[in-house]
Parts: C-alpha cells; sequence; structure tokens
C-alpha cells in the first residue's frame, strides 16, 4: 500500500489509459436485445374474473400502491409506538416531514384558517406520493421475466389522474361549502364589461379542467422519464456488449438515479403545495 502511494501522477495516468485499453479490447460476449417499452406494458401478476368491461386483475402499478401504503402504515405505527421526550433519529425524520407539510406548505399558502381544515389532505397526498415516488426506486422482482427492475406508482397515468381528481374534487367541495354554489360561482365573475366579463369567466372554467391535466401529466411525466432513462442504460449495455460502455452507463445510471431520488421529493412537494393552492383559492373571497 505504501508503494502504490509513492507512485508517481505519471504512473497512474499509464495505469488508468491501460484499464481503459482493456476495457476496450475485452469483448463483452453475445449482443442481446431488450424491449425498453416492455418494462411499462401492464401484463396481469395475479388474474382475476372481469366484472363487465372492468379487468380485476392485479397489475403492476396496484402491487406498488400496496406497498406504498404498507409503507406509510409501518412507519406511521413505529413512531407512534415510539413517541420520546427526546426523539430519535427517525421520529425527527417524520416530525421534520410533518412540519415541512404543516408549516412549509398548507400553512404557507391557505390562509385564512383553510390550512387547519384542509393539511390532513395535503400532507397526507404529499406523503404518500412521495413513499410511491421513493418505492419506485427501489429494484423489484416485477420487471419482464420477473427480473429485479425499477417502476412508480405514479408513473401509471390512471393514477395521478386519480390523484389529481381529489384534488379537484376537493378544490370545489371546499369553495361551495364556504360560499355556497350560487356565491361560488360568483366568486368567478369579476367586476368588467359584459363580452369582457363573460370571456374571462370562460377561460375560468377552461383553466380549472387544464388544471386537472396539468396535476395528473406533470407527476406521471417527471416519474416515467428517468425510468426511462435507466431503462435505456441497461437496453444498450446489453446490446453493444462493450465492457467500456459498461462502466460509462453504470457512472450514468448511479448520477441519474441520484437525481431521481431529488425529483421524486420534489414532485411530490410541487403536487402538494399546488394542491394547497388551489384549494386556498377556492377559499378565497375573490377568485
Amino acid at each position: 500500500m505504501k508503494a502504490l502511494k509513492r507512485l508517481p501522477l505519471w504512473a497512474w495516468l499509464v495505469i488508468a489509459l491501460a484499464a481503459l485499453v482493456a476495457l476496450v479490447l475485452l469483448p463483452g460476449g453475445s449482443k442481446s436485445t431488450f424491449d425498453v417499452s416492455g418494462e411499462f406494458l401492464l401484463h396481469p401478476i395475479i388474474r382475476l374474473p372481469k366484472v363487465g368491461p372492468f379487468d380485476l386483475s392485479i397489475t403492476k402499478p396496484v402491487i406498488y400502491l400496496w406497498i406504498a401504503v404498507l409503507v406509510v402504515c409501518l412507519f406511521a405505527a413505529l413512531v407512534n409506538r415510539g413517541l420520546k421526550t427526546k426523539p430519535g433519529r427517525l421520529q425527527v425524520a417524520m416530525e421534520g416531514i410533518y412540519e415541512l407539510a404543516r408549516d412549509g406548505i398548507a400553512g404557507a399558502v391557505m390562509k385564512g384558517g383553510g390550512a387547519d381544515t384542509w393539511f390532513p389532505y395535503i400532507g397526507g397526498a404529499f406523503v404518500f406520493i412521495l413513499v410511491c415516488n421513493l418505492v419506485g426506486l427501489i429494484p423489484l422482482p416485477f420487471g419482464v421475466g420477473h427480473q429485479l427492475a425499477f417502476y412508480a406508482a405514479t408513473g401509471n397515468i390512471n393514477v395521478t389522474i386519480t390523484l389529481a381528481v381529489f384534488t379537484f374534487v376537493f378544490t370545489h367541495y371546499a369553495g361551495v361549502r364556504k360560499k355556497g354554489p350560487v356565491g361560488y360561482i360568483k366568486s368567478w365573475v369579476i367586476p368588467a364589461p359584459p363580452v369582457l366579463k363573460q370571456f374571462i369567466f370562460v377561460s375560468d372554467v377552461i383553466s380549472e379542467m387544464f388544471r386537472l391535466v396539468s396535476l395528473s401529466v406533470r407527476l406521471f411525466a417527471n416519474m416515467i422519464a428517468g425510468h426511462f432513462i435507466l431503462a435505456v442504460f441497461f437496453a444498450m449495455v446489453l446490446v453493444f456488449q462493450s465492457y467500456l460502455l459498461g462502466v460509462v452507463l453504470q457512472v450514468g445510471s448511479v448520477a441519474v438515479f441520484m437525481f431521481e431520488i431529488f425529483v421524486a421529493c420534489i414532485q411530490a412537494f410541487i403536487f402538494a403545495i399546488l394542491s394547497a393552492v388551489y384549494i386556498g383559492t377556492a377559499l378565497e373571497e375573490e377568485h
């Protein structure tokens, strides 16, 4: 070890160059194919009978949703049973997430008492989406041929649309509950000349529908993009069968994986804070 530490810089460069040449010259084996899109196709894992037009078979997103729910329940139970005056690491982490959702999201955006009422939904959505996103970064045996693969429940458009529908419904429910149906609709109308007033009202209605689309598509697209890149890197190694390319792509995969952890956290935060903004806006006196 001491001899290695005494090697000059030029010797390390020679060793690195020799390793690079070896990676280029070493045969990588026979080429094979890998269908990237196959990782995102939904095949029944547990087949169940159909009820009318609905297939009740258990697919990959359902299993990942179950895992996310199980993780949330286990963490909540562990923290609840181990509450201490001097908290441990797990309790500190959970309290940090709770304070972020309560003060950093709901409390920072929703004013006038709405934060206390709607924090359970905002905080629940934040934690659930965060866990779904992070679980998707754990390789589980639900890939093609039951191989280890990455997949996030929030990478399925049906899941994100359902989450966005909850926010959409709760937004208008909150407005109608506070102002009444007529008063809530009137809050969309601003003082303006007749034609302009009608145009703005129609624009508001259209924008409400686009909120539903933007909430669901933003989360879905961001979560599926990183998983798709990781799958492409893996496919390139199989196709080209090069040790050099394998090392380069491995480094790239680690970088993408670390970035995906950041994306998983920030997308949960964005969904929660936008939900808080929409519900808070519906509660305001003027829309």
